[in-house]
């Protein structure tokens, strides 16, 4: 629509002060229904800032989880040995800077942009005295550039036109955190009122390639303003997209936004109204003769239904409409859920016994597609037709860990990453990121720790704004796609949750009160948020402490996958209590290294200690457990060891292995059975790591876009003890500094990794093989970190004590030992010749009596087995 708005006769009445001969098209007159979500045609890194409200777009100004959070978990500010300073803050809801973007228009040339403005409210109520301004942004680099970040380039911010409550206007300067950008460039404008229209109009002219004249006006009722800057380099501050701005204790509407464009033109739309929908492989279960599963969809805007359909072809025959709906769930909005689904699916068959393909329908329409353009030198898959795949899961089982992926800084290779750059929020950090992922054929995809580093780049202010951190990151073409194509665990860490190194007691004070420093509010609806993404929950956590421990076993009964929460069930990190309760004692009566403190909690550590002895599956993964070994250091040294892991040192503390005592138990319990293996991220390196003793290996992950490994413990070496004195062997390393565990100097790419694992349960010797890839790395690729493990599950927990006979049994069938006074031992299954496949027993004694248990769910055998001495 274009509409001429004045004649030359008022174009000279007001002595050519606005150019109102051009001709403008209409932009948005947000004439819809009222709704949180903006709008397909904007985009913002801050959409808890906006909403549709009355035909109009409307300022947010209550949201929750606003109030000014304090992110820093206790201890963490005493990190280099600082005072611990008093945490105290203002609690009055913060409003910081935000812009949002007409995603279509990115400008070059000559143009004229002109919104429409209502101020509601100058002083709204509970929002303190604060300064604030409204008006139109433009030059932007990335859709995603708002509030106000550090150390931009010059350029690399947007300049804005804005009316400020003091009555002043002009142009100001993002990149600057707003100040003019001339000295002459802002001046007094019209002093408004709330009801008041003012119409904000930004003009680039000049017949210059390089430079421009930047014109600024504001017009209320018969008034009219003007500033205007000359020789302003086109390539730094006019081209690029345009948008809205806004601050502060300021409330009001935007009615209309119009352009005349130049020789510009708009952008035609792709988008994907399905952020994505994902299978939470841990909640496949067999339920009434059915294998059900928990599917987690994310929409960008809102909906009734969600309804998905399940084939074993991704092209059945007469189409998807055809296909019968296997799940359906109503789509949420409410104060901690933005637009999400939790459907359980029906399979059709038995997961074990083909690859089954799904489709997403949101309100009737199949909304499966992600038709968004990308560039595939960044990384991103760019355009791609695919429907959801369910990989069959039958032996050998192919498993990838990764996690840390941060979505800006950390040493990204993108060009012109930058604050407010093109690249500076990105969903994957290098180009060819991923590219060969599908041919390492993984079935599984165990996504560890800080995967969607929730307050990374900003502690997120609003549902809305968590959210679109959360799709950013694993709903970005290359991450969906990755979802989407695999089963999937997810297991956060402390970066999820919204706050560094969150952990023990301390963590559900928090939640449960709000004079502590942090937003009690925000913590509670971070924690909602992730059980609901993490394992489908549908009520709200609240204050209480989570019980995440769980266990996802294959249809076939071979294979099992534990998740456990370290974090939320530790002892307190406090050491100080003969100090700080007023005896005046030194801090060693009580130390990390005390025997009672525990690292998973009473009964999280029983579940454990079941599954353990009672798991009939070869082989084990393990999820969870950050760092059982401690042979990398914290920040601050240790005033009595004179080590680099001193007791209150946060960074220190963040690793399990800090609790000791628990960490002994934990390891004596998995040493006590063959064919567990344990993962973890969080610490910026890959590693992988045997415990001489116990023959317990655990490796670790990550990150993705982050730089800085941990540091090496002191006296690091290929066989080393760590800190507590354990004997260990390091199998790999893959540092940011160094690419083996005899610490080569690290070549090529940076150190960005997941880890391959192969779990292959068939047969009378289950073996594991486990390789450190970088992202970019092909199958064919040698494995990074100087090493990679290929064993047998035999020669994985501490050496046998004695010998069994050969023992067959019902084919196929789970498998127990226990003592005569039925105490387990451990479990196993046997083979189709109903061959047991277990030859020995860790800490039993030769001539034991035992009792042999089998089940194959229709029949049971009990044998009682004499143990022997080892050959």
């Amino acid at each position: 629509m274009k509409m001429r708005l004045l004649g030359a006769l008022a174009a000279v009445a007001l002595s050519g002060a606005i150019a109102w001969a051009e001709e403008f098209a209409l932009v948005d007159t947000f004439d819809r229904p009222d709704a949180l979500y903006h709008g397909h045609h904007w985009e913002t890194l801050n959409p808890g800032y906006w909403k549709a409200q009355d035909h109009a777009l409307r300022r947010r100004l209550q949201n929750v989880g606003n109030k000014n959070p304090i992110t820093n978990f206790p201890w963490h500010w005493s990190s280099g040995g600082k005072e611990a300073e008093l945490r105290t803050r203002d609690r009055t809801p913060n409003l910081p800077m935000g812009m949002i973007w007409r995603r279509d228009w990115k400008l070059t040339g000559n143009y004229t942009v002109q919104a429409t403005f209502t101020v509601r409210n100058l002083c709204p109520e509970g929002r303190g005295e604060q300064d604030g301004y409204m008006g139109v942004c433009f030059g932007g680099e990335c859709l995603y550039e708002s509030r106000n970040f550090r150390n931009p380039k010059p350029g690399a911010g947007s300049w804005m036109a804005t009316w400020h409550k003091d009555g002043t206007f002009g142009l100001y300067d993002h990149g600057t955190n707003g100040k003019p950008v001339r000295d002459d460039s802002h001046r007094p404008g019209p002093q408004l009122k709330a009801g008041d229209e003012v119409r904000i109009e930004v003009q680039v002219t000049g017949g210059d390639s390089e430079t421009a004249t930047v014109t600024a006006r504001i017009r209320h009722a018969e008034a009219l303003e003007t500033v205007s800057v000359r020789d302003v380099s086109r390539e730094l501050y006019t081209d690029g997209y345009f948008g809205l701005a806004c601050y502060g204790s300021l409330d009001f509407e935007v009615n209309r936004v119009e352009i005349a464009a130049g020789d510009n033109r708009a952008t035609p739309l792709r988008l994907n109204e399905l952020h994505v929908c994902y299978p939470l492989g841990d909640t496949l279960k067999l339920i009434d003769g059915r294998w059900t599963c928990k599917f987690v969809a994310l929409f960008r805007s809102e909906g009734e239904k969600v309804e998905i359909r399940v084939a074993n072809s991704s092209d059945p025959r007469g189409g998807w409409e055809r296909v019968p709906v296997a799940g359906s769930a109503s789509i949420v909005d409410n104060e901690w859920r933005r637009y999400t689904a939790v459907i359980d699916v029906a399979m059709p068959v038995s997961p074990a016994e083909k690859t089954l393909y799904y489709t997403v329908w949101k309100d009737g329409v199949d909304v499966t597609a992600d038709p968004r353009p990308a560039d595939p030198e960044r990384g991103y898959l760019g355009p791609k037709t695919y429907v959801g795949r369910l990989p069959r899961l039958t032996a050998p089982y192919r498993v990838c860990t990764l996690g840390g992926h941060a979505i800006h800084g950390g040493g990204t290779t993108l060009p012109r990453a930058g604050t407010y750059q093109e690249n500076w929020v990105h969903g994957q950090p290098t180009q060819n990121a991923y590219r060969y992922f599908e041919d390492y054929n993984f079935q599984i995809v165990n996504w560890e720790d800080d995967v969607w580093y929730l307050e990374l780049l900003f502690p997120p202010p609003s549902t809305d704004d968590a959210y679109k951190i959360i799709a950013l990151t694993i709903a970005n073409p290359t991450t969906r796609w990755q979802m989407m194509r695999h089963w999937n665990i997810i297991n956060p860490g402390d970066h999820d949750y919204g706050m560094d190194d969150v952990k023990g007691p301390e963590q559900i004070l928090v939640r449960k009160f709000d004079d502590l420093g942090q937003d009690s509010e925000y913590m509670r609806r971070n924690f909602d948020i992730n059980h609901h993404l993490v394992q489908g929950l549908e009520e709200r956590i609240g204050d209480e402490n989570p019980k995440d421990w769980r266990r996802w076993k294959m249809p076939n009964g071979d294979f099992s996958i534990v998740v456990l929460e370290s974090r939320l069930w530790r002892s307190s990190q406090d050491t100080n209590i003969w100090v700080n309760g007023g005896w005046g004692h030194k801090r060693a009566l009580y130390d990390r290294r005390d025997p009672t403190r525990a690292l998973l909690g009473e009964e999280q550590f029983a579940w454990l200690q079941e599954i353990v002895r009672t798991d009939t599956s070869p082989w084990i993964l393990l999820s969870g457990i950050n760092c059982m070994h401690p042979i990398f250091t914290g920040r601050l040294t240790d005033p009595e060891t004179g080590m680099r892991f001193a007791q209150e040192d946060r960074v220190s503390a963040d690793y399990a292995a800090w609790c000791a005592a628990g960490i002994d138990r934990v390891l004596e319990l998995l040493g006590g059975r063959p064919g567990i293996l344990s993962v973890y991220g969080d610490i910026h390196l890959a590693c992988v790591v045997e415990d001489k003793r116990q023959r317990v290996i655990e490796s670790s992950c990550g990150p993705i876009g982050r730089g800085g490994s941990r540091r090496l413990k002191e006296d690091w070496a290929p066989e080393m003890t760590d800190y507590d004195g354990r004997e260990v062997r390091i199998h790999a390393l893959y540092h940011n500094k160094f690419d083996t565990p005899d610490l080569h100097p690290r070549e090529g790419p940076p150190h960005w990794n997941f880890l391959e694992k192969e779990f292959d349960p068939r047969g009378e010797e289950p073996t594991l093989t486990l390789k450190i890839r970088n992202i970019i790395d092909p199958p064919s690729a040698g494995p990074r970190g100087g090493g990679e493990i290929d064993r047998a599950a035999a020669t994985m927990g501490r050496p046998p004590s004695c010998s069994l006979p050969k023992l067959k049994t019902l084919r196929n069938a789970d498998v127990t030992f226990q003592t005569m006074d039925r105490r387990p031992l451990r479990g196993a299954r046997s083979l189709p010749n109903g061959v047991v496949p277990v030859t020995t027993l860790i800490d039993v004694p030769p001539g034991a009596k035992i009792l042999m248990t089998a089940t194959d769910g229709r029949k049971a055998d009990a044998q009682v087995v004499t143990t022997r001495a080892l050959q």
